[in-house]
């Protein structure tokens, strides 16, 4: 058998030499177990043919000499391999103790005389049992952990009631062996004392080992019973005066066996999936159901005063224990509350808390009270918190979570209440809070999102959308006042605002169900239409490329920004529908103005459900084919985090367009956190500045924004990549970025984002040639300039008709 699995195991992998050894000796071992079984059957059929008078083979001395090899394969257990070393060292010390105990009784056992009590052989017998009290204590110490009071009472009870057992029926024949000096008294009650005590660990220990399937303690556990069973049957033996033949002679070898095999039989490895199951009541249940009977039946006869004493500690123990498990259900119980409407990260309410509170209050609440109870119920919706998972991971994000606890919670009341409700979405409960009360704490929560969050080294922030609504005065009950604070709280991140509160007339129209419905229809109806802002060459002064910025005119709410309503479309799953229209647009326009002689570029943005469409290259392809345009003349935006979020699919897809002729840029460049490495792996040809670092950089050649965007620009050069700034709105930043070697300017400064029809001033930059003032005289130049900034303004902002 170890042979086969040799073989099989070298066409799968190489085994090291020293583990075929280790293959081969285990087998060898085993072997010897099984021709030690053999004998041990032998030594039975010896017995029962033979009686008193075995074959010679199988004599006192073989026996002997049988249990001396199972403690010496016991010990070398011990000495070969570390795990479990102590208890076989302990264990096989015990059991060459009691094969020296039958060499010694063997050879005074020689010829007629009786050996006398005690003898040498009784010290070596009785110092088995503490050397395997040790081992077993041991053993189950490594085995449990950790094991708690009640299942310690488990275990006790199930020892001391067998042991009250075992005395009743036991104590009888060992009182009418006591006789003697009192030396002898003591060794014949030691050795049933002994195995009371070791009936009680084997009892006690398979309670708490049970749930638990350990081969190795049940091979332990059968050996210790059978060597109680073979002193118990010696013991009634010899209280009636005939030496024991059988089961007493035949327990003792058989158990050193077993116990000898315990110490080298491999646990099953613990399924780490698999919940434990935990340990059953029924052997101290018998156990206490045995003592009891012990103790009934004292009373109508007599009975041993150990038995009487055991069984009636049985039942105190029985008692103490009963009274734990009551104790233990009422904590459980209010445990299992407090989890039910606990948030287990955060430790605040959960939505069953919600639910109860709300039910709670309206309940209670009396219209025709003389001062009825109000409740205010701020929603609220962290923003850009989706960011931090992409980019640090869900642990950061727990990490936040963790921390708006306490930060939201100071900014309240000692008789709020804040709830998570689920994901990045928080409630706060005003009980008797007015309108004017709840835009208060609105602005504090605010106020206190305002501080970043220390994720280590790392600071990150966000922000939050409240939405407020009141009761009874907006709803009058638990779902339909949640459903009116999410209303207002949609409606304040579509407006960019920190918070609004319920009304009617508005909100009626403003649920994400119809919002959903209404984008449908608008990328249907092609009401997305596609703005242009131009991108300066600092080089030639020339506008040579334009970058496509998508918006969506909303019949009511007005005009609507790409980045408040494509977080929603992605979620609703309609980005593959926008995606080709914008692609289709402004390829098209592209094409068109390439066909009057304007040889621009046109930029797209695309997100990372773009990226992971395994369509989304043929989709390009086939559309760059269909207008004629050719693909240098199209530039792909991603953000870091869009390639961050499966970088190794975003990898192959970049490749791909680089294949194919199009440019691919990063947005956003240094607001994520793409490294040198990912950066040089990936096929770009542009990166493009995030605007945190143009904004507020002025012509000074110091501060740590400007060492920034200088490194940045020379590591893209070096790199062999294009360089865009964007967010330019003065002329001192134009200039700064052209001495820095930028290649491409973009912002305000130079336009706003304009319909096609609008960029006419796009001839007008690119006939200028020879600008010595260049780029001051880009915009004194350009009379279109002058209002742009109230203008752009006006188009960035969110309009809400009231």
């Amino acid at each position: 058998m170890g042979g086969l699995r040799g073989t099989v195991m070298r066409r799968a992998w190489p085994v090291p030499a020293r583990s075929r050894v280790n293959v081969r000796a285990e087998a060898v071992l085993w072997a010897a177990y099984g021709l030690m079984g053999v004998l041990l059957a032998g030594y039975l059929a010896s017995l029962i043919v033979q009686g008193d008078h075995p074959w010679p083979m199988f004599n006192d001395w073989s026996a002997a000499g049988f249990e001396g090899v199972g403690g010496v394969l016991c010990l070398v257990r011990g000495f070969t391999r570390r795990p479990g070393r102590a208890v076989s060292l302990t264990l096989g010390f015990g059991l060459l103790l009691w094969s020296i105990g039958d060499f010694v009784l063997t050879s005074e056992s020689q010829g007629v005389a009786e050996p006398s009590t005690p003898s040498l052989a009784d010290v070596f017998y009785l110092g088995f049992f503490p050397l395997t009290y040790v081992a077993v204590l041991i053993f189950m110490r490594g085995e449990i952990r950790k094991v708690a009071t009640p299942n310690w009472l488990d275990g006790a009870v199930a020892g001391v009631g067998a042991a009250a057992v075992c005395a009743a029926f036991a104590f009888h024949s060992v009182l009418h062996l006591a006789g003697g000096s009192s030396a002898a008294v003591v060794t014949n009650l030691a050795y049933p004392i002994a195995d009371l005590l070791l009936l009680g660990l084997v009892v006690g220990g398979s309670t708490l080992m049970s749930g638990r399937r350990r081969a190795p303690w049940m091979l332990m556990a059968a050996g210790m019973a059978i060597n109680v069973v073979g002193d118990t049957a010696n013991l009634f033996n010899s209280s009636l005066g005939r030496p024991g033949v059988i089961l007493d002679a035949i327990a003792w070898p058989a158990s050193i066996l077993v116990l000898s095999m315990a110490v080298w039989l491999r646990p099953r490895p613990a399924n780490p999936l698999a919940i434990q199951k935990p340990g059953t009541f029924l052997i101290p249940g018998l156990s206490a159901a045995c003592a009891l009977t012990v103790l009934l039946v004292g009373n109508l006869h007599a009975t041993s005063r150990i038995a009487v004493g055991l069984a009636t500690a049985t039942l105190v123990l029985v008692g103490i224990r009963l009274i734990l498990s009551v104790r233990a259900m009422r904590a459980l119980s209010q445990e299992r509350r407090h989890q039910s409407v606990t948030d287990e990260l955060t430790g605040l309410g959960n939505r069953r808390c919600l639910s109860t509170v709300l039910d709670a209050f309206f309940a209670d609440y009396d219209p025709t009270a003389a001062q009825p109870r109000s409740l205010a119920f701020l929603f609220v919706d962290l923003d850009r918190f989706k960011e931090i998972n992409d980019t640090y991971g869900h642990p950061a994000g727990d990490q936040v979570l963790k921390q708006l606890g306490p930060r939201l919670s100071a900014c309240l009341r000692q008789g709020d209440m804040l709830i998570r409700l689920g994901g990045d979405e928080f409630v706060v409960l005003l009980v008797d809070g007015d309108a004017e009360y709840a835009a208060a704490v609105a602005q504090r929560l605010t106020d206190g999102l305002a501080k970043p969050f220390a994720l280590g080294r790392t600071r990150v922030s966000v922000s939050a959308s409240i939405g407020i609504a009141l009761a009874p005065s907006d709803a009058t009950d638990a779902a339909s006042l949640m459903w009116c604070a999410d209303i207002a709280m949609y409606r304040a991140k579509l407006g960019g605002f920190p918070f609004t509160s319920y009304e009617p007339d508005l909100d009626k129209i403003g649920n994400r169900l119809l919002l959903l419905d209404e984008l449908r229809t608008a990328i249907d109806e092609h009401q997305l239409v596609l703005h242009y802002q131009p991108q300066l060459d600092l080089r030639t002064g020339e506008i040579v490329a334009v970058e496509s910025l998508l918006r969506w005119a909303h019949p009511r709410l007005g005009v609507v920004p790409p980045l408040e309503f494509l977080p929603f479309a992605e979620e609703a799953g309609l980005m593959g529908s926008i995606t080709t229209l914008v692609l289709t647009d402004a390829i098209a326009q592209c094409a068109a103005w390439r066909s009057e002689g304007k040889q621009l570029t046109v930029s797209v943005n695309i997100s990372a459900t773009n990226l992971l469409d395994p369509r989304f290259t043929g989709l390009v392809r086939d559309l760059l084919e269909s207008h004629n345009l050719p693909a240098a003349a199209l530039v792909l935006e991603i953000t870091e985090t869009s390639v961050i979020s499966d970088f190794d699919r975003s990898q192959q897809v970049i490749q791909e367009l680089w294949d194919l002729g199009i440019v691919v840029s990063i947005d956003d460049f240094g607001a994520g956190f793409t490294s040198l490495a990912h950066l040089s792996s990936l096929a770009v040809k542009e990166l493009k500045l995030d605007r945190t670092f143009i904004t507020g950089l002025t012509a000074t050649n110091s501060g740590r924004d400007l060492d920034l965007v200088r490194a940045t620009i020379d590591l893209g050069h070096a790199l062999g990549l294009r360089i865009v700034a964007e967010g330019i709105e003065d002329d001192a930043t134009l200039q700064l970025l052209s001495d820095l070697g930028c290649d491409l300017a973009q912002g305000y400064l130079i336009s706003i984002p304009k319909p096609p029809s609008h960029l006419a001033f796009v001839d007008r930059l690119k006939t200028r040639h020879d600008r010595p003032n260049f780029p001051h005289d880009v915009v004194r130049s350009n009379d279109l300039m002058q209002d742009q900034r109230s203008e752009a303004r006006v188009d960035a902002a969110v309009v809400i008709d009231r």
